[in-house]
């Protein structure tokens, strides 16, 4: 089975992280199948990192994507030469718009907190609305009202609780004895973010705090969860792998939301305080696919 993951991705490294969870729950499920990662994001680094086939691809406008168009384009060569049996496609609905009929595999919507204006695009021509009927399966991967019926499955997370390491081993690896209590400040949002937002945090290291600084724009601690029991008190974005890993491996954690382009950040706080679940949704993915 052939299964391409499609994210635009242009900022931040998020899509990118959920597409090397997504491949690290098929594996978990023993789903026999070729997996790859297209996009348009500068943090491929990150998959190759993690052992998974990517392809970086330019990112391209609505001209050249349009119906008149996109059989030249780079993305449906791209998509084409892959011949998915499933495609997962990642937020980015639009970019595919003009060509998801002529695609000759399972399509899956893959749907994390979106207003609803993501899914209407106003183009010179007229506005570009989303079509449910273009997907055999929508799946919203939090929870959040959709504007169409969409299979729940639980955040997508690119460890399970068994596959990190241990207090002793994180330790070890971070060259610390535990003696202090250790403060991870983790910020993987827009570029800039990382250096801006920390300077609110440093009186921590007056507190007694050993403290992690890390960010995937810098070649950080990746995956950062890996050294999660190693951690007293963990500060990142409320992004959404931010959130909620730090919501699954149960960490005393302060959120610090920031304006997006798509989501809101500061909703995704607000509404999910309290919430708590045991099964990754990137194994509920990976059996959704098995059983297509």
């Amino acid at each position: 089975m052939n299964i391409l993951y499609y994210t635009s991705g242009v900022t931040g490294s998020g899509r990118i992280v959920q597409g090397i969870s997504i491949c690290n729950g098929l594996k978990r499920k023993g789903v026999d199948c070729k997996y790859s990662i297209l996009h348009n994001s500068r943090m491929g680094v990150l998959a190759e990192h993690a052992g998974v086939d990517h392809l970086e691809i330019p990112f391209e406008d609505e001209i050249r994507l349009s119906p008149d168009h996109y059989a030249d384009s780079e993305l449906y060569r791209a998509i084409i030469s892959f011949k998915p049996d499933v495609l997962l496609v990642d937020i980015s609905w639009f970019m595919i718009h003009s060509f998801i009929d002529n695609l000759p595999c399972k399509k899956i919507f893959l749907s994390r907190q979106l207003p609803e204006r993501v899914f209407t695009v106003p183009l010179p021509e007229g506005p570009v609305v989303f079509n449910p009927d273009n997907y055999d399966f929508l799946v919203k991967t939090e929870p959040f009202d959709a504007p169409f019926d969409m299979i729940p499955v639980n955040p997508i997370i690119i460890r399970d609780r068994t596959e990190i390491l241990s207090r002793h081993e994180a330790l070890a690896e971070l060259g610390m004895d535990g003696s202090k209590q250790v403060c991870m400040f983790a910020f993987n949002g827009n570029p800039g973010d990382f250096d801006r937002i920390k300077k609110t945090y440093s009186y921590l290291e007056d507190e007694g705090y050993t403290m992690i600084y890390t960010t995937n724009y810098a070649g950080g601690l990746f995956p950062a969860v890996d050294y999660f029991n190693a951690v007293d008190l963990l500060i990142c974005g409320a992004g959404y792998n931010s959130f909620w890993e730090a919501v699954y491996f149960e960490k005393d954690a302060v959120f610090v939301p920031i304006p997006t382009r798509f989501e809101d950040q500061f909703k995704r706080v607000n509404d999910n305080s309290g919430y708590s679940f045991d099964d990754n949704g990137a194994d509920q993915l990976a059996e959704m696919i098995r059983n297509l």
